[in-house]
């Protein structure tokens, strides 16, 4: 790659990188393709509510939209993508605490198994006790199965913080399902 190219150095991205450059209406389409399944688990991780993660994502992309030039000259397209999410859960979030709460199951086992779903309704409050940046770094991590490096990139931190972001979070996912085991 060329000293001041503008081009990323994730080659995927690249296509996209050009196509907003041109202002091509499909560059936005694309940016969905590519990032729009990652967005809503790490939303629905920091946000413990697929409604609102939805909302997010939906502001996310009318953000996007609009400073779509300066996308194109992000030196890293996922860290400017995953930057502005996390500027919206931060509006969400304040926006969150003037209105009354309302009970939205966001982490669902497989269908016909009522004792995953009893699981998985511990695992997703167990989750929701976590502050926020260790419950991302899990979900992106186990159910997203992303390295620490593809998280680190994500969320705009350095490697080893995932990292230990995930060790302490799983020790206190841990300690708390014991404490609620009968």
């Amino acid at each position: 790659m060329q000293e001041g190219s503008g081009l990323d150095e994730n080659a995927a991205d690249n296509p996209i990188r050009l196509a907003l450059a041109a202002d091509d209406p499909a560059a936005v389409e694309q940016i969905w393709d590519r990032y729009a399944s990652d967005l809503l688990a790490y939303l629905q991780a920091v946000l413990c509510s697929r409604m609102d993660a939805e909302e997010a994502l939906q502001e996310v992309f009318i953000r996007l939209v609009r400073k779509r030039r300066y996308l194109a000259q992000a030196r890293n397209l996922r860290a400017y993508v995953f930057q502005i999410a996390r500027h919206e859960t931060a509006t969400l979030v304040r926006r969150r605490r003037r209105q009354p709460k309302v009970a939205d199951p966001w982490l669902v086992a497989v269908e016909g198994r009522d004792a995953d779903q009893d699981l998985a309704d511990d695992l997703a409050e167990a989750l929701a006790v976590l502050p926020p940046e260790q419950r991302a770094v899990i979900v992106l991590k186990v159910y997203h199965e992303q390295t620490f490096h593809e998280i680190a990139e994500t969320l705009g931190i350095p490697q080893n913080t995932a990292a230990s972001r995930y060790r302490y979070g799983m020790e206190k996912l841990r300690g708390l399902l014991r404490s609620w085991q009968p």
